[in-house]
């Protein structure tokens, strides 16, 4: 049996929190937060630039495309960014939600073609290097 006790001055600084100490049978979630299955899960793109400041948040340049994986009542989103895969929080303000299936779908599949060419060009190099 354990038990914490955990007191954060906002939630998006309790999610911290409870990220660095995980309970692995059962994840505690706040009423007013959605969380989002891979499979299902929104993509937003950044309109405006946003330097991470503390390690967990995601820095973001203009045009990136983001899976949203959880979302906040405190203005913060938790994503995976396309192009590398690198998960953080970022507020909401920088960015703007893509609401065509048609090119979610389109994102994905790139993210798909560019996750193969790396995976070729790894094991090209590997190949030439012994």
């Amino acid at each position: 049996m354990m038990e914490r006790l955990f007191k954060a001055p906002s939630q998006s600084d309790m999610h911290r929190w409870m990220a660095a100490f995980p309970n692995p049978t059962k994840m505690a979630t706040d009423e007013d937060e959605v969380i989002y299955e891979d499979w299902d899960c929104p993509q937003v793109q950044c309109v405006e630039q946003y330097i991470a400041q503390q390690a967990d948040e995601l820095t973001l340049e203009p045009t990136e495309i983001v899976n949203i994986i959880r979302k906040t009542n405190e203005g913060w989103y938790e994503g995976s960014r396309l192009s590398d895969g690198e998960k953080g929080w970022f507020p909401v303000g920088n960015v703007i939600e893509i609401t065509n299936e048609h090119v979610r779908r389109r994102n994905l599949r790139e993210r798909y073609r560019v996750i193969q060419a790396a995976s070729m060009v790894s094991t090209t190099k590997t190949r030439t290097l012994t």
